[in-house]
Formats: C-alpha cells, structure tokens, sequence
C-alpha cells in the first residue's frame, strides 16, 4: 500500500516535512528548508524498516551545523580556488568560506533557503527557488527547480533544472550521508564499487591539481570492495572521474554501488554527471541523530554527483557555466535494494 502524501510542520516553524512513499515501505522525509532529505527509511533482507541517511533530530541543528545533511548543494557544489575566476573576460571573485577557496555557495548555499513547494503527491515532490542577485559574489538571478519521485521499482530519482539572467556557474548536488546499517555506528562494513578509472588529485585546500590513474591506490573502487574496518580506516574526500557510456546525450551512466552485507541494503546510484565526489565523513562531529543513534566521524558516507570541483578555473569552463536561455539539468538515480547489473 502506498503511503499518504503527508505533510507535517517541522518544529512549529515555517518549515515542513513532506512525505514520499511506495508499496516496497520505502518511505522518504524531505523538507522545504534546503530542500532537504532527512529520512530515507528502506527494509533490510528481514523486511524490517531502518533509515538508511544520516539526519539531525531538530530543524535547529540544521541551521546550526555546515555538515551539509541530505541537502541541495548549490549554486556551486564542491570547492572554488579562492573563490575566484574569469567569465567572459571578467574577473569574477565569490565569498570564500572554506579557509582562502570557496565552497558548496558559501552564504548563499541553497541548503539554508526555503524552497516553494509546487506539487506533492505519494511519490513526488517538486520545488522550486528564486536566488538573490549578488549574493555570496553569484550576480545571476537563477530559477531552480528540483523533482523528487519515489517509483515502485524502488528508485529515487532527483532531477535539477536551472534558468538564469545571467551567465553563472552552476553545479547542484545531494548531499546525503548513507549509513546502511542503522546498528551500526560506522561504514566500515559497507561495500563499494565506482565506475571510475581516475581521480583528481588535490592539494591541502583540496583544489584539483591533476587527474590519476586509480590503478593501484586506494581509490580503485572499479570492483567492489570493503571500506576497510576502524583499523584501516580508508579516509577520502576527492572527486573520482566517471566512465559514461552516454557522454552526448541525456541519458544515465553508471556511477556507484554501495553495499552492507550485515543487513541486505543496498543502494545503485546512476548519473548524468561526470564526476562522483566520495566523502567518508571523517570530519563529521559527533551528534545524537534523530533515532537516537550517536553519530560522528566515519558515520556516514556521502557520494556526491556532480561536475569536477573548480571546473570554472580550466578549459573546460563553459561545460559548467550557464547562460540565459539555456537550461541546466542534472539527473541521479538511486536504485533501492536491487543486485548489481554492471
């Protein structure tokens, strides 16, 4: 039976939760303030319910944190080289929130706005947000809108679409963390595969500096493997390079698998994008989520699909700059509990 499309107020504030449901239990709670995934509950092989992201317990600690919890990351997922590039022959210089560089909008992050709600049913919820010119350094006025539809084949489909005044760069994610084993406190024991054959290398601001080989280092995840265990922890926070069997057009590549063999979950994640930003949450800090579960560093796992961070400063730039009478669109995929196909 499909769950209702319910919608509930979130702390007796001006936000809500709203509610996604299908016939396999799945069960989604997404919010209008930063467009939000705050539970995601899926059944293990036993059938018993478990929420399968990492959520804080009040609206309040949302605000309050920058850990990014299930929210839209944007106008500029991932980081700017000092916050600074050139378009069209200008120098454009954003807000730098992350040390000298430039990160997930700074002050402008779509995670703390309040998106307007423009359909809600069992198995969709779409919203939409204006931004405000010059905010955090962005001089565009972009209209985003963003779909979440939960179907009965047990995938999660969120698709981003954008229009701008100007020309900007834009780059929108989800950053949620998945952790799926709620018994467990870590994602050691999970599994993971990429389709990912290099990775950029950064320095200690995490800016790309070149592309690798991932042959031979600790990010060849191109067969599923093991995270590793609190002994061995494999610590990364790096952007890894898709293969996509679809470069020209639309349509969805392969990006990731990951795996907890202790319960039988499993989530298959598709992309139109070209890069897989893998975060293993060791900067986490420590907060009770809202099970009860005490949570911290390594808790969570976030696989951000995205474009390659500080595209604006290549060659590559215009792949990532939007302009007026274009429209951006991004598209990923979360398959539910299903085996691996690739």
């Amino acid at each position: 039976m499909h769950t209702n499309a319910i919608t509930t107020a979130w702390d007796n504030s001006q936000y809500s939760l709203y509610q996604l449901g299908n016939s396999e239990q799945t069960k989604i709670l997404i919010s209008d303030y930063g467009a939000t995934i705050v539970e995601l509950w899926s059944t293990d092989r036993d059938g018993q319910l478990g929420n399968i992201v990492l959520g804080y317990p009040r609206l309040e600690d949302y605000q309050q944190h920058n850990c990014y919890l299930g929210a839209l990351v944007g106008p500029w997922a991932n980081r700017i080289k000092e916050g600074r590039f050139n378009l069209d022959g200008k120098q454009i210089q954003l807000e730098c929130n992350q040390g000298a560089n430039h990160l997930h909008g700074a002050s402008a992050g779509f995670q703390r706005k309040l998106w307007s709600v423009i359909e809600h049913s069992h198995s969709t919820l779409r919203m939409t947000l204006q931004t405000t010119p010059m905010e955090a350094g962005f001089a565009a006025t972009i209209d985003v809108t963003v779909s979440f539809i939960l179907d009965e084949q047990n995938r999660l489909t969120i698709d981003y679409q954008a229009s701008t005044n100007l020309a900007t760069p834009i780059n929108l994610t989800n950053h949620s963390y998945f952790n799926l084993n709620p018994e467990s406190k870590h994602i050691w024991q999970h599994q993971l595969q990429i389709a990912a054959d290099s990775y950029l290398a950064t320095d200690a601001t995490g800016i790309p500096t070149a592309a690798y080989p991932v042959n031979n280092s600790r990010f060849d995840f191109r067969v599923l493997r093991n995270l590793g265990n609190p002994g061995a922890r494999l610590n990364i926070d790096h952007c890894l390079c898709l293969e996509r069997q679809h470069p020209a057009d639309n349509n969805l590549n392969f990006a990731a698998y990951l795996a907890d063999p202790d319960s039988g979950r499993s989530v298959c994640i598709e992309t139109t994008e070209a890069g897989l930003q893998l975060y293993t949450g060791q900067h986490l800090s420590e907060f009770t989520d809202r099970q009860g579960r005490i949570c911290g560093p390594n808790s969570g796992l976030a696989l951000e699909t995205q474009a390659f961070p500080d595209a604006v400063n290549t060659p590559d730039q215009e792949s990532v700059i939007l302009r007026p009478g274009s429209t951006y669109r991004q598209t990923s995929r979360y398959q539910f509990n299903r085996p691996l196909n690739y």
